[in-house]
Protein backbone atom coordinates (compact mmCIF):
# COMPACT_ATOMS: atom_id res chain seq x y z
CA UNK A 1 0.00 0.00 0.00
CA UNK A 2 3.01 2.54 0.86
CA UNK A 3 3.69 1.92 -3.46
CA UNK A 4 0.36 3.04 -4.41
CA UNK A 5 0.20 6.07 -1.91
CA UNK A 6 3.60 6.93 -3.05
CA UNK A 7 2.74 7.25 -6.78
CA UNK A 8 -0.56 8.68 -5.78
CA UNK A 9 1.17 11.89 -4.30
CA UNK A 10 3.87 11.79 -7.02
CA UNK A 11 1.01 11.58 -10.06
CA UNK A 12 -0.77 14.55 -7.66
CA UNK A 13 2.66 16.56 -7.60
CA UNK A 14 3.01 16.44 -10.77
CA UNK A 15 -0.20 17.44 -11.88
CA UNK A 16 0.43 20.24 -9.88
CA UNK A 17 3.30 21.07 -11.55
CA UNK A 18 1.66 21.29 -14.56
CA UNK A 19 -1.22 23.39 -13.76
CA UNK A 20 0.77 25.64 -11.90
CA UNK A 21 3.12 26.10 -14.71
CA UNK A 22 0.06 26.36 -17.34
CA UNK A 23 -1.39 29.48 -15.41
CA UNK A 24 2.32 30.77 -15.04
CA UNK A 25 2.84 31.20 -18.82
CA UNK A 26 -0.86 32.28 -19.55
CA UNK A 27 -0.57 35.42 -16.73
CA UNK A 28 3.07 36.14 -17.87
CA UNK A 29 3.08 39.57 -20.32
CA UNK A 30 3.97 38.41 -24.27
CA UNK A 31 7.35 39.39 -25.53
CA UNK A 32 5.30 41.84 -28.26
CA UNK A 33 2.73 43.77 -27.69
CA UNK A 34 0.87 45.04 -30.74
CA UNK A 35 2.23 48.05 -30.27
CA UNK A 36 5.54 46.24 -30.41
CA UNK A 37 4.67 44.92 -33.44
CA UNK A 38 2.97 48.08 -34.88
CA UNK A 39 6.45 49.91 -34.36
CA UNK A 40 8.01 47.80 -36.42
CA UNK A 41 6.09 47.81 -39.46
CA UNK A 42 8.75 50.92 -40.63
CA UNK A 43 6.95 52.80 -37.89
CA UNK A 44 3.96 53.08 -39.74
CA UNK A 45 1.03 52.38 -38.53
CA UNK A 46 0.19 48.88 -39.71
CA UNK A 47 -2.82 48.71 -42.44
CA UNK A 48 -4.94 45.66 -43.53
CA UNK A 49 -5.18 45.71 -47.00
CA UNK A 50 -8.58 44.46 -49.08
CA UNK A 51 -9.27 43.61 -52.55
CA UNK A 52 -11.91 45.72 -54.02
CA UNK A 53 -13.25 45.06 -57.52
CA UNK A 54 -15.80 47.32 -59.36
CA UNK A 55 -17.48 47.61 -62.12
CA UNK A 56 -17.78 51.12 -63.89
CA UNK A 57 -20.64 51.76 -63.42
CA UNK A 58 -20.49 51.85 -59.60
CA UNK A 59 -16.94 53.54 -59.70
CA UNK A 60 -18.34 56.44 -61.75
CA UNK A 61 -20.82 56.85 -59.12
CA UNK A 62 -18.90 56.98 -56.30
CA UNK A 63 -16.16 58.98 -58.08
CA UNK A 64 -18.62 61.55 -58.85
CA UNK A 65 -20.23 61.84 -54.73
CA UNK A 66 -16.23 62.64 -53.79
CA UNK A 67 -16.02 65.26 -56.49
CA UNK A 68 -19.27 66.60 -55.16
CA UNK A 69 -18.15 66.35 -51.50
CA UNK A 70 -14.40 67.15 -52.03
CA UNK A 71 -14.58 70.27 -54.81
CA UNK A 72 -15.06 73.82 -54.24
CA UNK A 73 -14.24 75.20 -57.65
CA UNK A 74 -17.14 77.35 -58.37
CA UNK A 75 -16.21 78.30 -61.89
CA UNK A 76 -15.71 74.58 -62.91
CA UNK A 77 -18.71 71.64 -62.13
CA UNK A 78 -18.03 68.63 -63.64
CA UNK A 79 -19.15 64.63 -63.82
CA UNK A 80 -17.45 61.45 -64.73
CA UNK A 81 -18.31 58.60 -67.16
CA UNK A 82 -16.30 55.29 -66.93
CA UNK A 83 -16.96 53.62 -70.63
CA UNK A 84 -14.42 52.23 -72.70
CA UNK A 85 -12.22 55.62 -71.55
CA UNK A 86 -12.93 57.84 -69.38
CA UNK A 87 -15.17 61.02 -69.89
CA UNK A 88 -15.25 64.11 -67.93
CA UNK A 89 -18.26 66.12 -69.00
CA UNK A 90 -18.47 69.70 -67.39
CA UNK A 91 -19.24 73.25 -67.85
CA UNK A 92 -16.48 76.41 -67.90
CA UNK A 93 -17.85 79.96 -67.01
CA UNK A 94 -17.18 82.19 -69.60
CA UNK A 95 -18.37 85.25 -70.40
CA UNK A 96 -21.11 85.35 -68.10
CA UNK A 97 -22.56 81.94 -69.71
CA UNK A 98 -21.25 78.43 -69.32
CA UNK A 99 -19.72 76.36 -72.22
CA UNK A 100 -19.47 72.56 -72.07
CA UNK A 101 -16.52 71.08 -71.68
CA UNK A 102 -15.59 67.39 -72.66
CA UNK A 103 -12.15 65.85 -71.92
CA UNK A 104 -11.02 61.77 -72.89
CA UNK A 105 -8.70 59.74 -70.78
CA UNK A 106 -7.06 56.87 -70.78
CA UNK A 107 -6.22 55.35 -67.70
CA UNK A 108 -3.44 53.40 -66.98
CA UNK A 109 -2.27 52.04 -63.51
CA UNK A 110 1.77 52.40 -63.12
CA UNK A 111 3.99 49.38 -61.15
CA UNK A 112 3.78 51.23 -57.80
CA UNK A 113 -0.13 51.49 -57.97
CA UNK A 114 -0.41 55.14 -59.28
CA UNK A 115 -2.41 55.80 -62.10
CA UNK A 116 -1.57 57.75 -65.18
CA UNK A 117 -4.11 59.32 -67.17
CA UNK A 118 -3.37 60.22 -70.94
CA UNK A 119 -5.27 63.06 -72.24
CA UNK A 120 -6.85 62.16 -75.88
CA UNK A 121 -8.91 64.96 -76.24
CA UNK A 122 -10.36 67.97 -74.92
CA UNK A 123 -12.86 70.15 -76.30
CA UNK A 124 -15.19 73.31 -75.14
CA UNK A 125 -18.11 73.66 -76.98
CA UNK A 126 -17.56 71.84 -80.48
CA UNK A 127 -14.12 73.19 -80.56
CA UNK A 128 -10.91 70.58 -80.11
CA UNK A 129 -8.46 72.33 -78.21
CA UNK A 130 -4.70 71.60 -78.26
CA UNK A 131 -4.36 69.35 -75.00
CA UNK A 132 -0.78 70.48 -74.29
CA UNK A 133 -1.59 74.30 -73.94
CA UNK A 134 -5.09 73.63 -71.90
CA UNK A 135 -3.26 71.56 -69.76
CA UNK A 136 -0.77 74.10 -69.16
CA UNK A 137 -3.11 76.39 -68.44
CA UNK A 138 -4.85 73.94 -65.75
CA UNK A 139 -1.77 73.62 -64.07
CA UNK A 140 -1.10 77.18 -63.84
CA UNK A 141 -4.23 78.73 -62.83
CA UNK A 142 -6.52 75.93 -60.79
CA UNK A 143 -5.59 74.65 -57.22
CA UNK A 144 -4.85 71.02 -57.79
CA UNK A 145 -5.40 68.48 -55.03
CA UNK A 146 -1.41 68.26 -53.88
CA UNK A 147 -1.92 64.22 -54.69
CA UNK A 148 -2.29 65.33 -58.82
CA UNK A 149 0.29 66.40 -61.03
CA UNK A 150 0.08 67.63 -64.76
CA UNK A 151 2.49 67.40 -67.43
CA UNK A 152 1.23 69.09 -70.63
CA UNK A 153 4.37 68.13 -72.50
CA UNK A 154 3.55 64.65 -72.59
CA UNK A 155 -0.32 65.24 -72.05
CA UNK A 156 -0.79 63.04 -68.85
CA UNK A 157 -2.25 63.36 -65.21
CA UNK A 158 -0.89 61.48 -62.76
CA UNK A 159 -2.56 60.53 -59.85
CA UNK A 160 -0.36 59.62 -56.96
CA UNK A 161 -2.94 57.71 -54.92
CA UNK A 162 0.20 56.58 -52.45
CA UNK A 163 0.00 60.48 -51.52
CA UNK A 164 -3.75 60.28 -50.46
CA UNK A 165 -5.05 59.53 -47.07
CA UNK A 166 -8.93 59.70 -46.44
CA UNK A 167 -10.07 61.31 -43.27
CA UNK A 168 -10.52 58.10 -42.14
CA UNK A 169 -7.16 56.93 -42.63
CA UNK A 170 -7.94 54.80 -45.42
CA UNK A 171 -5.63 54.78 -48.39
CA UNK A 172 -5.78 52.93 -51.93
CA UNK A 173 -3.65 51.11 -54.69
CA UNK A 174 -4.44 50.75 -58.11
CA UNK A 175 -3.93 46.93 -59.18
CA UNK A 176 -6.00 46.91 -62.66
CA UNK A 177 -8.21 49.61 -64.60
CA UNK A 178 -9.19 47.79 -67.59
CA UNK A 179 -12.48 49.76 -68.94
CA UNK A 180 -12.68 47.25 -71.98
CA UNK A 181 -13.09 44.53 -69.62
CA UNK A 182 -14.86 46.03 -66.64
CA UNK A 183 -11.75 44.66 -64.50
CA UNK A 184 -10.81 47.98 -62.30
CA UNK A 185 -9.22 46.67 -59.29
CA UNK A 186 -7.81 48.12 -55.74
CA UNK A 187 -6.17 47.20 -52.87
CA UNK A 188 -7.84 49.62 -49.76
CA UNK A 189 -5.68 49.73 -47.05
CA UNK A 190 -7.53 49.86 -43.42
CA UNK A 191 -5.90 50.88 -40.67
CA UNK A 192 -6.07 48.99 -37.40
CA UNK A 193 -7.33 50.58 -34.60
Amino acid sequence: MNKWKVSFLVLAIINLLFIVSVVTFLLLPSEKTLKDIRTELNGEEAKVPFLIRSQKDTLSDLINHYLEEETAQGNLQYRVELEEFVYVYGAIKAFNKDIDMTLILEPKVELDGNMQLLVKELSIGQLKLPVSYVLKYMKTYYELPSYVNIDPSKKVIDVHLDELTFKNGLSAKAESFNLKNDDITFTLYVPLP
